[in-house]
C-alpha cells in the first residue's frame, strides 16, 4: 500500500524545493550543463529532472506515489564513485543526511567521500540542535499525508541515548485509519554548524556558507532545515 498521493502540483512543489537548495547562499548552478548527484529518499531528483538537469540519484525513492523519476540511478554505495573516479559538479544530500550515522567517524567518512566527488560544491541540510526547544528534541511536529484510502498521520520520536548524549534512535509511526505502523528504526546523531564546518575543513573545504534567508522543508516533514553550501 502506498501512503503517498501525488497531486497535480507535484512537479511545481518539487521544483520549488529544489530551487530552495540549489539557489542557497547565492549559488546558481547551470542546469543545462552541470551534473548532479542527489543522495537519499527525497524529491529533489524529481525537481532537477523536471528542469532538464543531468541527475543521478543514490539511495533515492524509486517513485513518489505513481510518479516516476527519469533520472539515472546508482544501486551501489557512495564509495563506488570514488573508486571509479567519477565526479559530479554538485552533490546534494538534504533531509539531514549527515545525521544518519552511528558515530562521528562515520559522519567524517561520509564527508570525506563527498569531498572527493563534488567538483563545484556540496549542498546539505541540518537543523539547529543547539537552539532547539526541549519539546522539539523529543518529537517532531506530526504531519498528514493525503492518500486515496484516507489520511495517514506521521509521528516522529527521538529516543535519546542515555550514554552518548549526541545520539538517538529515530522512531517513526504511521497512523492510517485504525492501523498503527512502526517503521524501521534509525540510529542517528546530531550535527552542529561549527562541527560540520570543522569536519569539512578537515577534508579540504575551501568555503562554508549557511543560508540565512530561505529555509528548506522536506516533503515528509513540517520542520524546516537550514541549507548549507560547502566547496572543496
Amino acid at each position: 500500500m502506498s501512503l503517498t498521493d501525488v497531486g497535480k502540483n507535484f512537479k511545481s512543489v518539487a521544483e520549488v524545493k529544489t530551487h530552495s537548495i540549489i539557489n542557497a547562499c547565492g549559488e546558481r548552478p547551470d542546469l543545462a550543463t552541470d551534473t548532479f548527484l542527489v543522495i537519499g529518499p527525497n524529491i529533489i531528483p524529481y525537481g532537477l529532472n523536471a528542469m532538464g538537469a543531468d541527475t543521478t540519484k543514490l539511495d533515492g525513492l524509486p517513485y513518489y506515489g505513481s510518479e516516476p523519476c527519469a533520472c539515472k540511478v546508482h544501486d551501489g554505495e557512495l564509495a563506488d564513485f570514488v573508486a571509479q573516479g567519477q565526479t559530479f559538479d554538485w552533490v546534494i544530500a538534504p533531509d539531514e543526511w549527515i545525521t544518519y550515522a552511528v558515530t562521528e567517524e562515520e559522519q567524517k567518512q561520509k564527508l570525506s567521500l563527498v569531498s572527493k566527488i563534488a567538483r563545484k560544491g556540496f549542498f546539505t541540510t541540518v537543523k539547529d540542535y543547539k537552539n532547539m526547544y526541549t519539546n522539539q528534541r523529543y518529537f517532531e511536529e506530526p504531519f498528514v499525508l493525503r492518500t486515496q484510502t484516507g489520511d495517514a498521520i506521521i509521528v516522529r520520536q527521538r529516543e535519546w541515548d542515555q550514554t552518548d548524549r549526541q545520539a538517538w534512535t529515530q522512531k517513526n509511526y504511521i497512523i492510517h485509519g485504525e492501523e498503527l505502523i512502526l517503521c524501521s528504526q534509525w540510529r542517528r546523531r546530531t550535527m552542529y554548524f561549527k562541527q560540520l564546518a570543522k569536519f569539512t575543513s578537515d577534508v579540504g573545504a575551501s568555503s562554508f556558507s549557511v543560508e540565512k534567508q530561505n529555509m528548506y522543508k522536506p516533503a515528509f516533514s513540517k520542520t524546516f532545515e537550514y541549507v548549507v553550501c560547502i566547496k572543496f
